[in-house]
């Protein structure tokens, strides 16, 4: 009997059962892991808003990360959000609770400015505890208003400095940031 190694076997001999196996299980394990990626999308491939408030799109003009910062219900509460106005004429942006008087701001032509910057944007009396949300009404000279629902937050953290400064009066009040 003349033993060859593998190596030298001759080209039509059958492969050993373990290696055609492992060879089987392999592409099987390939093919069954690559399927995952149906049941999880990619994260980045779903829209969402990665701050604490919402979003409204107003035509030209669009609010980020809208939230209203109150100490509690029925007192003073603050506008805190991002306003960016793409048209090349300034916009008045209007926010109202229900059954309340709006107050406004002026959204500069080609910029974005923080709501609750240097002058802050308050509405007289906020109907919800921090924690809760409210529905606020958003419009603007070049597009419907809008009904969105907005987290009312404590003024802790780095809402700290959108804490309501005074009661405002029970005109309407207009910011310019």
């Amino acid at each position: 009997m003349i033993r060859r190694s593998p190596a030298t076997a001759p080209a039509g001999s059958p492969l050993r059962p373990s290696r055609l196996v492992l060879g089987v299980a392999a592409a099987g394990a390939a093919l069954a892991l690559s399927a995952c990626q149906i049941q999880s999308p990619v994260q980045t491939d779903e829209v969402y808003m990665p701050a604490d408030g919402v979003g409204v799109e107003l035509g030209a003009v669009e609010v980020r990360d809208l939230v209203v910062v109150s100490g509690g219900k029925d007192q003073p509460g603050t506008i805190s959000g991002a306003l960016s106005n793409s048209s090349g004429e300034s916009q008045r942006v209007g926010f109202a609770l229900p059954n309340s008087e709006p107050v406004f701001v002026e959204a500069k032509p080609y910029a974005q400015e923080r709501l609750s910057g240097t002058t802050q944007l308050q509405l007289p009396s906020v109907p919800a505890e921090p924690g809760a949300t409210i529905q606020l009404t958003v419009q603007s000279q070049s597009a419907p208003a809008e009904v969105v629902t907005v987290p009312v937050l404590p003024p802790t953290g780095y809402y700290e400095t959108a804490s309501p400064t005074a009661a405002p009066s029970a005109t309407t009040t207009t910011a310019t940031p």
